[in-house]
């Protein structure tokens, strides 16, 4: 197996598919804190272990039914979760309120995301 060289499955690239390319990128930019590049129909941003990728959903690559269905909830760790739901609460994307070490919110589309706290001790092991 693999994992006996450290080498265990990897989280690709996210995929989300949105006709508000710009503004969803806007929005995991601004309220996340992903840095990234825009190219023709897509935007390509990054966080410390995966890129996200918003495509335009004509995005000629991915069979249509594959650009038509519904999302996932992405998880995001951040270095400051009380900042981030701040700037959630001023662009109008809360989906929820702050549970002391995470929160959800909701990019242009309406897509559920979730956003946690990177602190140590933060292993995920209660429900979200």
């Amino acid at each position: 197996m693999s994992e006996e060289h450290g080498h265990g499955p990897q989280v690709g690239p996210v995929m989300m598919f949105s006709p508000l390319t710009k503004a969803v990128a806007q929005f995991y930019s601004e309220v996340i804190g992903l840095g990234g590049e825009t190219g023709g129909e897509e935007v390509w941003l990054d966080a410390a272990n995966a890129k996200v990728v918003v495509h335009d959903p004509n995005h000629r690559q991915t069979p249509e039914e594959i650009r038509r269905q519904p999302g996932f909830v992405v998880w995001f760790g951040v270095p400051d979760v009380r900042a981030a739901f701040d700037r959630a609460r001023r662009a109008g994307a809360l989906a929820s309120e702050f549970f002391g070490d995470f929160f959800f919110a909701r990019d242009p589309d309406g897509r559920y995301v979730g956003v946690y706290t990177l602190e140590e001790g933060h292993g995920h092991d209660h429900d979200h």
